[in-house]
């Protein structure tokens, strides 16, 4: 049976999406609406969330489902990092809450040993004593804290009825607070807080460290045209096999191999030290071209040539 190629694509830079966690949410969110899961592709390194339908369907529909998993979603544009169009509080939100939540957590615990005794405060009492409304209060902001930022994934889940991580912490907490285990609420939800702050640090770093290799590639090349003639264009529109010039001091931006001149470059790492390339030599993108022998421009073919 043969069936229709997809007539729509759509990308989306997803603000909040740092493991598969929250990818599996989008997938029962924005699936859906899209014809099921195997039209949506996810990268998660970047951020992005790529769309495709045998139907039109309205950038909004699918902005507003990412938003009711907690989650934002703009349209994707390709000279942003991941980590760009969020403002100061999205970037540091987590981080912030999750600080909170173990300030109040520890203040509780300080403040519940000098009001009545240290034991007590740590849930090690011989008799059970309840803890004063002060102690209950920053026991309370702790645990809003830390769980704060799930408890929108956690309703979602919960209104379709695919439990997961999420609404199996608030429950847990809930359930803590049912039975007057306040301490043991806050700390709860002070460690899971913890483990998804980490979690999304270990992302960001990941994040930063790939920008910071991008950003040393030449974003143009000079395409060689018949006649001699160069245009600069966007290395993404270099068909393989074309020819682009290398002019002295450049970077490379493309893979490919010599096809006239010779001259010298740096080295894998990044390093000056002269390279001498020869008529057929290969070479890699990204590397600097440093002195030119023989006068002439360094030619190589496009991406994927040899």
């Amino acid at each position: 049976m043969e069936t229709s190629s997809p007539t729509s694509t759509l990308a989306f830079r997803i603000h909040g999406m740092d493991c598969a966690e929250e990818v599996a949410v989008l997938n029962r969110e924005v699936g859906p609406l899209v014809g099921g899961e195997s039209y949506l592709a996810f990268d998660i390194l970047n951020g992005k969330m790529i769309v495709t339908s045998e139907t039109q369907i309205s950038p909004s529909v699918i902005q507003q489902a990412v938003a009711r998993t907690g989650m934002r979603a703009e349209p994707w544009e390709s000279d942003k990092s991941a980590l760009s169009g969020a403002g100061y509080w999205e970037r540091n939100s987590r981080t912030a809450l999750t600080a909170l939540s173990g300030a109040s957590l520890a203040a509780a615990a300080m403040l519940h040993g000098l009001l009545s005794d240290w034991p007590s405060a740590f849930g090690l009492g011989l008799e059970e004593s309840r803890a004063p409304w002060a102690v209950l209060i920053l026991y309370a902001v702790g645990t809003l804290a830390g769980v704060g930022t799930v408890l929108p994934k956690a309703w979602l889940a919960a209104k379709r009825f695919r439990p997961d991580m999420n609404l199996l912490i608030v429950v847990a907490v809930a359930g803590a607070i049912g039975i007057g285990e306040w301490m043991e609420a806050a700390t709860v939800a002070f460690l899971f807080a913890v483990s998804l702050t980490l979690e999304a640090w270990s992302v960001g770093r990941a994040r930063r460290a790939v920008a910071a290799l991008l950003d040393l590639a030449p974003p143009t090349a000079h395409l060689r045209l018949e006649g001699g003639r160069e245009e600069i264009v966007p290395i993404a529109n270099v068909p393989v096999g074309r020819q682009f010039v290398v002019r002295p001091g450049d970077r490379i931006p493309l893979d490919g191999r010599v096809v006239e001149g010779t001259s010298g470059g740096g080295d894998e790492c990044g390093r000056s030290s002269p390279h001498y390339r020869r008529e057929c030599a290969r070479f890699k993108s990204n590397r600097r071209h440093s002195v030119c022998w023989d006068d002439q421009w360094r030619r190589g073919t496009g991406r994927g040539s040899d």
